[in-house]
């Protein structure tokens, strides 16, 4: 008799799912029909089948170590997507309990172990991957309608509000130290005080820990207490846009306000400006300069005798002389301008022209990648066609198989459409280096320097470059020390 064990998961991406006693008690009347003997069984609640998860589940990882020891020769699972909703993991995990001849049995998808059968099962688990990407993107088709109706969209409410039955209303104590926050922003004043005065009355955040002053730095920056309900659909890609959420939906007057649009403009231009306290006109470098023993230099303000410096020190303290900002900067300017020189330029012009001939060459490998990729779905639509032609397979599975197939045959229109890229000119490239050089301002240096690393020797510092445009199109003549 076939030693056995049974895995089932309970995720919490999905509440219609069977439950964990429902997976468990179908894989033991499977295991009772064909004779195998449960010797235990493996159980993960609440946690989600996407691939980078499944390195969490505990008793998943105990079972794969059993496995490692030889302990069955079966794992029973409900349905493929209970073991993951990866294909790669599958695939993986397919190869390591082969190795170790052990057999992975789905007792509601049990096809057999025909090339057929074969077949079906990794159709099965591209579904499930399939599955848990169209999931996603439901969900976020349900966030953004839910958002378009200004109701509460999941998490906690900032503080200040309560959620009930998805709308805001405004929490009269904690509101009125949102106001109290605002007022001492304005005025210029400390938080320690009112720090002070929340943790003696017990209030806390909306998460029960204490609130401190980075809590505080994202009420003041919080848009919400203007009455302005904002939703991001997804995470900003760029750094400069996490807080500006350019892609966010904004409805104005849609929540209670606790603090006037006047008000709050005018602590976010305070805030603003103490950001730049330590910057001042032309600080072009930041984020760009590295000590010559690797870590970076920050910037410093110091004023002596009614004299304002800006200098750059080593923040890890090496020992190295500070360098003055003025230098660096320079340093920069000058660089950048010798990198566009008119000599440069023309160089430029002439490798893009070298590679603008080549055109012809690049469009025709562009279409033929294109066509092999159309052949490949075009062979994964005609291998379901011939699954479906059996006409003995289960109703849902021809479901699963036709949903499938509608899918790749958009795929396949979508390729057909594509066109391969089009080049800018070098006229038009021209240009945007002139007016690059022209310009010499922070996004200039920082667009095509990527680092600046300081050498000091014998009282003489020199500053190595390293530039953007450089490392793209290759060496064009520029030295890269200044």
């Amino acid at each position: 008799m076939k030693k056995a064990v049974i895995y089932a998961r309970f995720s919490s991406d999905k509440q219609d799912e069977a439950s964990i006693d429902a997976q468990v008690r179908a894989c033991r009347e499977y295991a009772l029909s064909k004779g195998y003997t449960v010797l235990e069984v493996y159980t993960d609640e609440a946690v989600s089948g996407k691939g980078s998860k499944t390195a969490s589940r505990k008793a998943y990882q105990r079972m794969l170590r059993d496995v490692d020891k030889g302990l069955f020769d079966t794992i029973l699972i409900h349905k493929y997507d209970r073991i993951a909703r990866n294909l790669g993991e599958h695939v993986n995990l397919e190869k390591r309990l082969k190795d170790k001849h052990v057999e992975l049995i789905a007792t509601a998808q049990d096809f057999g172990n025909s090339a057929e059968a074969k077949i079906m099962r990794a159709l099965m688990w591209s579904l499930s991957e399939y599955y848990i990407d169209n999931l996603g993107a439901e969900v976020k088709k349900g966030h953004r309608e839910t958002a378009l109706k200004a109701l509460h969209n999941g998490g906690t409410a900032p503080f200040g509000y309560d959620v009930v039955n998805q709308q805001y209303v405004i929490n009269e104590l904690e509101a009125g130290y949102v106001k109290k926050l605002f007022d001492a922003a304005v005025n210029r004043e400390g938080f320690t005080a009112i720090i002070a005065e929340m943790a003696a009355a017990g209030i806390t955040g909306k998460r029960g820990k204490p609130i401190k002053y980075t809590q505080i730095y994202e009420m003041l920056r919080n848009e919400k207490y203007t009455g302005m309900y904002t939703y991001t659909p997804q995470e900003e890609e760029r750094r400069e846009d996490r807080r500006s959420k350019p892609n966010a939906i904004r409805i104005e007057n849609a929540l209670p306000e606790i603090v006037s649009r006047a008000q709050f403009m005018e602590v976010q231009r305070i805030m603003t400006e103490r950001r730049q306290v330590g910057k001042r006109a032309g600080y072009l470098c930041s984020g760009l300069v590295y000590c010559q023993c690797g870590a970076k230099m920050h910037g410093m303000r110091n004023t002596r005798k009614g004299h304002v410096y800006y200098r750059y020190y080593c923040s890890k303290k090496c020992g190295a002389h500070v360098v003055h900002m003025d230098e660096v900067d320079h340093a920069a300017v000058e660089y950048l301008h010798k990198l566009l020189s008119p000599k440069n330029q023309d160089k430029i012009a002439a490798a893009l022209r070298q590679y603008q001939a080549g055109e012809k060459d690049r469009v025709a490998d562009f279409n033929k990648a294109l066509q092999r990729r159309i052949k490949e779905k075009q062979r994964e639509y005609d291998a379901l066609l011939q699954n479906l032609s059996t006409g003995a397979l289960p109703p849902a599975v021809v479901a699963d198989i036709g949903e499938q197939m509608q899918t790749i045959k958009a795929e396949i229109a979508q390729l057909q459409e594509t066109t391969p890229p089009t080049d800018f000119t070098v006229d038009q490239i021209k240009a945007w280096l002139e007016a690059l050089k022209a310009s010499s301002d922070e996004k200039a240096v920082h667009l095509l320097i990527e680092r600046i690393d300081v050498v000091q020797k014998d009282a003489k510092t020199d500053f190595n470059m390293q530039s953007t445009l450089k490392s793209v199109l290759g060496e064009i003549g520029c030295g890269g020390r200044t």
